[in-house]
């Protein structure tokens, strides 16, 4: 079993994208942390993160949720997320340019 430590990127848009891409089926991952932070020096924006889960169906983390200017929004606090092998985490901005997400997890290979 090996344990990878990784991070994941993302230029907010409109349209869902994968911040975190789906999971092979030999790999599990514990997200540490998922911030959303607002570049934009005026306008506040909204975002959406959701965990598609390839067996069972999506569930949002956070849905419309205002991340107002200059300020930055952890979104799973203190808590941890884990995901199983083929989910993924995708993430939507109000704005184009004007949210950027990170995530930093540890990657799980069984």
């Amino acid at each position: 079993m090996a344990n990878v430590f990784k991070n994941a990127y993302h230029d907010g848009t409109t349209s869902l994208a994968d911040l975190i891409p789906a999971l092979d089926a030999n790999h599990e991952a514990i997200v540490l942390m998922l911030r959303a932070t607002n570049v934009d020096g005026t306008n506040d924006a909204t975002v959406d993160v959701r965990v598609v889960d390839g067996s069972s169906g999506d569930a949002y983390i956070a849905k419309t949720m205002s991340v107002p200017a200059d300020t930055s929004l952890d979104l799973l606090g203190t808590s941890k997320l884990v995901l199983m092998a083929t989910d993924k985490i995708q993430v939507l901005a109000s704005a184009a340019s004007d949210i950027e997400f990170f995530a930093s997890y540890l990657e799980i290979t069984d």
